[in-house]
């Protein structure tokens, strides 16, 4: 187990790999309750902590160029593994299917992700935080060579 305070502040990030299909969703998202319009179901890279449901984000940045930002309320509202489980947390070091709300929508950073059956179809092309940690990558003029 790994917590948000034991992470570098520049690493507290939701990798994200693609958005997922509804062959991806019928196999692996059993546990999700009904999406709403505004919110999308992600394959997630290697977690960079114990991160629960109800975690509040603040932004979605591409990994290509960090300063192309979008400000928008990001809430992970369910997880999943390969075993179509609901877990309570993102796990650190899991490759996860996460089911995220947007508010006040989906902004087009996500809805333009491509969509996928599982994991490693998709590099890693976006990330999610919080502003903390967007405003620290960036400072020193981003994106970071040794991010992930």
């Amino acid at each position: 187990m790994r917590t948000e305070e034991d992470t570098a502040v520049t690493e507290r990030i939701l990798l994200v790999e693609s958005r997922a299909g509804e062959g991806a969703l019928a196999a692996l998202g059993r546990a999700f309750p009904p999406r709403s319009a505004n919110e999308q179901a992600l394959f997630l890279s290697y977690n960079y902590a114990d991160v629960p449901v109800g975690r509040r984000f603040d932004c979605c940045f591409r990994r290509a160029d960090e300063r192309d930002v979008v400000w928008v309320a990001t809430t992970v509202v369910a997880v999943t593994q390969q075993f179509g489980v609901a877990w309570d947390v993102i796990h650190h070091g899991w490759k996860t299917l996460a089911l995220l709300r947007f508010e006040p929508e989906i902004p087009a950073l996500i809805r333009d992700l491509p969509e996928a059956s599982t994991w490693f179809e998709r590099p890693i092309s976006l990330y999610i935080s919080d502003s903390e940690t967007w405003e620290v990558r960036t400072k020193a003029g981003g994106p970071l060579s040794a991010a992930p």
